[in-house]
């Protein structure tokens, strides 16, 4: 089967009591895009269809799963994805699953932020009275009640100890003078040097006037929700207001003076009193400008990251910090350059985390000492870094998590696409890159056939500097006994890892190419030693421009069989006079187009339709053509062989009419596309100033009768009917327009850090540089490209694992792979210890039958002998005797013959069963596919306390572990009660208390 190693989503193996179908749908949750909130939507809403147990518990633990900061893979995975856990939330109250939301409220905080809880607390609480339901009054309600509990806690814990530093309930508390996190508007966005951001439309008085009612609303909302909080402290009704404050100051006082609040110093202009050992790093980073202004702040923050890594601001995302490497490289002053300490300390961070993984991993092991001979193996695998595929501009990124991987192993070779390249142990990361750039072997084109040949070699160079290590501690043995040992105490390492590092890019475009990955990945695996291939996708951030976007697909719905896809794609056309070439090209190439679309990306079918428009007055001012299947689409193009160029008086056209046609079709495809082909953009939008700009005989940007503005039609279009956009840049002259589309579709993908390089999902630029003639090739290659990566993917063949993120965390969490996967069978194999010892009893049992029929019938055997012997020994009536014998043997040879027809059916059901046996253990021992890692994901042990709430099940002794974490965030039986959790979680906290008394 084919193999997409770059896909953006995946399909996994049947996980336990679910169909492929489902499981599909798990795995497409688990792998959504975060902000592509109309995707998680629809994937829940068919999973909740499903026939997928406990349906909506899982979606919750998916969220959970990838909210931990820790613990993130999912795409574009940042430190912990609060967005995804609250329209997971919101949906959940919204289909009146509002006692799984509930129970799962205080678990929150200890996964994400107490700023979670305010922002889902606001979003609730802001929408309309009409929209209100009791659930979402509950559920606020709920909110208010757990940030009044824990303050009043810590308030409570303070008093009586000096040193206690509060939680950060306090810091995001709802209070009438803070500005709402989810309800406010954001502020209007203008990118550095006037471009590369999303251009936003100046607003009128009207716009202006909105904007402020919408933050009057939102301190509504706050003021609201803070004395919901108050009202949950039991405070005096009169004095209420004020006491609320004063206990928010007290809690908040404590937490600055202990450096983990920067922003009151700021607003005080105290930045020198900054602790910046003791300070949070992600707001250091945020607010480095106005730190960096102070000059007595600025050297006290060189001289705390000199002298201490604990004040070195971590290096989390890895496409910022390529970003602040370039800016260091423009620093005069190198007492503030500290990227080589931010490495350094990245370093460290994955060798703990490492070590971490390694010390759980062999307590594990140390429970099943002297259990059994059969106990799997602990192994740690190298990971071995081959940058592969993206755009120029992602490069640097995955170059430094190349850098980052080896540098944390020691080892001193990578390879990009098909070469390998050596560098020094003690190199920069400047060195590396200049490395790769005198190599030229970046600039490579990618395919299966060159990461099959980097593979290989980076696997060969591996081994060659293995033996060369082995025969170097052989020499040192004699002479340093401690080394050698200090290697012997380390885990074995199996077969290597690669490690594919790319970015949103997919490394074969037609399923020939797929068909030929799969079977390099194949022979990586038996030929050349390859234990695992792990796929770890990049994208870098704040380094593209607004012209470089490119087009990803957006789907309605999980994809999950692409037999049963449908495409809708239409193509709007301006068809003025200028336009003759643009429609002879789609009269020519139109058929061609479809039919080498499907035999690519092989979907159920592909509806096409065209709209043409021209200007006001003009005749034929609208054409509409409706969807036609791809059998019928000849019907299409003869509608568009009957349009000639014709008309267009002043520069613009009539945008607006071809919109409203586009948006009368009968759109029904999973995917759905618009091909949006002009060479001058809409009325209202002409770009330049003064004489520069041009004539407008329509400059409001609305033709007589028209009543909608084009920005309002575009956003319904974009996100009511969910039709992709293609803007077919034929000249410069639609750039304004082109802005304006980009701000709709971006609308959707403000806190999507891809969308800064990569461009909003939904929406894309197709230059058409190449005139007419080139239509079809870059029309097709445009299609195929982003389709097959949307519903081309597969990713169930075994070693093949793809993982997500620009974060050290999860580059890290790829890294482990090996140690994380061999440390999940050693604990599987504990789990089901008993469950084993209850199989080998019953083998045992089997031979204890089959030897017990081998006695019987040796016995009869022998009996018979016997009788043989007497009857030769009796000659006399030797006749008479056989004539006996014969009669007495007769049943005997029954007895036998029945008991060797059981001793066979009892040998071949044993066969059968130690087959089984044997396949099962085989299978556990192949390298995981990602339905593998998503099931041993979700029943991880940082999971535990969410499974308990949501009542799936738990090993006893987990469930108390977990609960003791619960215990220790001051969760008390009586919560649970009222909130009416399962039995399981009580009885795990009872016992869980108990152990913890008796420890004490």
């Amino acid at each position: 089967q084919k193999t997409t190693v770059c896909s953006s989503t995946c399909s996994l193996p049947t996980m336990a009591s679910s169909s492929n179908s489902s499981t599909d749908l798990l795995v497409t949750l688990d792998t959504a895009e975060r902000g592509a909130d109309a995707e998680i939507v629809a994937t829940i809403d068919a999973l909740l269809k499903s026939d997928e147990p406990d349906a909506a518990a899982k979606a919750i633990l998916i969220a959970f799963k990838r909210r931990n900061h820790d613990k993130s893979q999912a795409a574009d995975g940042g430190a912990g994805e609060k967005r995804f856990l609250l329209t997971v939330i919101s949906e959940m109250l919204g289909r009146g699953e509002v006692d799984k939301v509930e129970r799962v409220l205080p678990l929150v905080p200890l996964y994400g932020s107490w700023r979670d809880l305010l922002v889902l607390a606001e979003s609730l609480a802001g929408t309309s009275a009409e929209e209100q339901t009791e659930a979402t009054k509950t559920v606020v309600k709920s909110i208010a009640a757990l940030f009044a509990h824990q303050m009043q806690t810590d308030d409570d814990q303070m008093a009586l100890d000096e040193s206690f530093l509060p939680s950060a309930a306090c810091k995001y508390a709802p209070h009438g003078r803070r500005h709402g996190g989810a309800t406010a508007a954001p502020p209007t966005k203008r990118a550095a040097g006037g471009g590369g951001g999303v251009a936003k439309r100046p607003r009128s008085a009207l716009g202006a006037e909105a904007n402020k009612r919408k933050v009057s609303e939102a301190h509504t909302v706050a003021k609201l929700l803070g004395k919901a909080v108050a009202s949950e402290l039991n405070l005096d009704p009169c004095t209420q207001s004020a006491e609320y404050r004063k206990l928010r100051s007290r809690l908040n006082r404590r937490l600055t003076e202990r450096g983990h609040l920067i922003e009151p110093l700021l607003c005080m202009k105290d930045a020198a009193s900054i602790k910046f050992k003791q300070a949070p790093k992600g707001s250091l980073a945020k607010y480095k400008a106005a730190i960096m202004a102070d000059e007595v702040a600025a050297r006290r923050w060189a001289k705390a990251q000199n002298s201490s890594l604990a004040a070195v601001a971590d290096l989390n995302d890895l496409g910022a910090a390529v970003v602040d490497w370039n800016d260091e490289k423009l620093e005069d002053d190198e007492s503030l350059k500290f990227f080589a300490k931010r490495i350094e300390k990245a370093v460290e961070t994955a060798k703990n985390a490492k070590a971490e993984i390694r010390k759980a991993a062999v307590d594990v092991l140390g429970q099943l000492q002297g259990t059994d001979d059969d106990v799997p193996q602990l192994t740690d695998s190298a990971v071995l870094p081959l940058v592969g595929a993206g755009g120029n501009k992602s490069l640097e990124t995955r170059l430094l998590a190349a850098f980052l991987v080896l540098k944390a192993q020691g080892l001193t070779a990578f390879a990009v696409h098909d070469e390998v390249i050596s560098v020094a142990a003690d190199a920069t990361f400047d060195t590396f890159v200049e490395l790769v750039e005198a190599s030229g072997a970046a600039t490579r084109e990618a395919s299966p056939a060159t990461l099959q040949r980097g593979a290989t070699a980076l696997l060969a160079r591996y081994r060659a500097d293995a033996l060369a290590s082995t025969a170097a501690a052989d020499e040192e043995k004699g002479d340093d006994e401690g080394k050698v040992q200090a290697k012997a105490d380390s885990l074995p390492t199996g077969n290597p890892d690669i490690l594919f590092l790319c970015s949103d890019f997919a490394p074969y475009a037609t399923p020939a190419e797929g068909a030929e990955l799969a079977d390099a990945i194949q022979a990586l695996q038996t030929d050349a030693g390859l234990r695992s291939l792990l796929v770890h996708r990049l994208r870098s951030v704040r380094t593209a421009a607004a012209s470089d976007c490119e087009y990803r697909a957006r789907s309605l719905r999980p994809l999950p069989a692409k037999s049963e896809v449908v495409v809708d794609l239409c193509i709007c056309m301006d068809c003025t006079g200028s336009m003759g070439a643009w429609i002879d090209a789609a009269k020519t190439h139109l058929v061609a187009i479809i039919e080498e679309l499907g035999r690519d990306i092989e979907v159920a079918d592909i509806r096409v339709a065209f709209v043409a428009y021209r200007d006001f007055d003009d005749q034929g001012r609208k054409v509409i053509e409706p969807f036609a299947s791809a059998k019928d689409v000849g019907r299409v193009v003869r509608c568009i062989r009957d349009q000639h160029a014709s008309g267009g008086g002043d520069e613009p056209e009539d945008v607006i009419s071809g919109v409203e046609g586009m948006r009368s079709l009968e759109w029904r495809g999973d995917v759905r596309m618009c091909l949006f082909v002009a060479d001058a953009c809409a009325h209202g939008y002409l770009p330049g100033k003064g004489a520069y700009q041009g004539h407008d005989d329509h400059p409001t940007g609305l033709c007589p009768g028209q009543k909608v503005l084009l920005p309002d039609l575009m956003h319904q279009f974009a996100h009511e009917d969910g039709v992709d956009l293609i803007m077919c840049q034929i000249s410069n002259r639609t750039s304004k327009m082109e802005e304006m589309f980009k701000g709709v579709y971006a609308a959707a993908d403000d806190k999507d850090p891809a969308a800064a390089e990569l461009g909003p999902r939904g929406y894309g630029v197709l230059p058409m540089s190449s005139g007419a003639s080139a239509f079809k090739e870059a029309i097709l290659s445009c299609l195929s490209s982003s389709l097959l990566e949307l519903i081309g993917n597969d990713t169930l063949t075994s070693g093949v694992q793809t993982f997500d993120g620009s974060t050290l965390s999860s580059l890290v969490s790829t890294m482990n792979s090996s140690l994380r996967e061999s440390t999940h069978a050693v604990a599987e194999r504990l789990r089901n210890a008993k469950e084993e010892a209850v199989a080998a009893a019953a083998a045992a049992a089997e031979e204890e039958e089959i030897a017990a029929i081998e006695a019987k019938i040796a016995a009869k055997e022998i009996a018979k002998l016997k009788e043989v012997e007497m009857a030769d020994a009796d000659a006399e009536d030797e006749v008479e005797v056989e004539a006996e014998g014969a009669a007495a043997a007769q049943p005997e040879d029954d007895d036998v013959a029945e008991l060797k027809a059981a001793l066979e059916a009892k040998r071949a059901a044993k066969a059968d069963a130690d087959a089984a046996r044997a396949d099962a253990k085989a299978e556990k021992a192949k390298p995981r596919s990602d339905g593998e890692r998503l099931r041993a994901e979700l029943e991880a042990a940082y999971l535990l306390p969410v499974r308990l709430a949501l009542g799936l099940p738990v090993v006893d002794e987990l469930a108390v572990e977990a609960a003791k974490s619960l215990l220790k965030a001051r969760v008390t039986i009586k919560d649970l009660e009222a909130a009416s959790y399962p039995e399981q979680f009580k009885e795990a906290m009872l016992k869980a208390g108990t152990a913890m008394v008796e420890a004490a």
